[in-house]
């Protein structure tokens, strides 16, 4: 019996089918295969990252809800009240308060509510000593700070120290026409 079991030659002891070496014999090629498994990967990856988007959102999202918008500030509007502009104030000339003076010439206008008589006729009478407080506030300046990027802080400063000296309704803005600042 021992005999029996010993192989001689080139004889096929398993006696299976030999594999086949030309692919996969099924219904769908082996590339289309794994063509399929790319795309259903793709599609469980975009569906686990939507999800957690989703998911993430409402959390975040969950105080957002009794939340309400803050007022909007009249100085943070996108449309600028219609003014009416008074330009009674003449052309300023003073000197800095630099150790070597320079001349200022400024031209500046005021801003009110437009069609506001009692305003206007408080302008109209103190438009002298307007004119002074105006150029005492310019000679307290050195030439450094009366640059552009310091005009909002000066037209600011310049409406305070107007809206100070009127009894009546305050002034809404002060704008600068002209600043030149000359070294002579």
């Amino acid at each position: 019996m021992a005999d029996e079991d010993v192989v001689f030659g080139d004889e096929d002891v398993t006696g299976g089918v030999e594999p086949d070496s030309g692919g996969r014999g099924g219904f769908l090629p082996e590339i289309v295969i794994k063509i399929l498994k790319l795309v259903a990967m793709g599609l469980a990856a975009i569906i686990f990252i939507v999800t957690v988007v989703v998911i993430t959102m409402q959390i975040l999202g969950r105080g957002s809800a009794q939340q309400s918008l803050p007022a909007v500030s009249p100085d943070y509007q996108g449309v600028a009240p219609i003014l009416q502009w008074w330009d009674g104030i003449e052309e300023i000339r003073t000197r800095t308060s630099d150790t070597e003076p320079m001349t200022v010439i400024v031209k500046v206008k005021i801003g009110f509510e437009k069609d506001n008589k009692t305003i206007l006729t408080e302008l109209n009478d103190r438009q002298s000593p307007l004119q002074a407080e105006i150029r005492h506030y310019f000679s307290t300046k050195n030439a450094a700070e009366l640059t552009p990027r310091h005009e909002a802080q000066i037209t600011n400063e310049l409406k305070t120290l107007i809206n100070d000296r009127l009894t009546g309704p305050n002034i809404e803005r002060v704008i600068i026409m002209d600043l030149q600042i000359l070294d002579f």
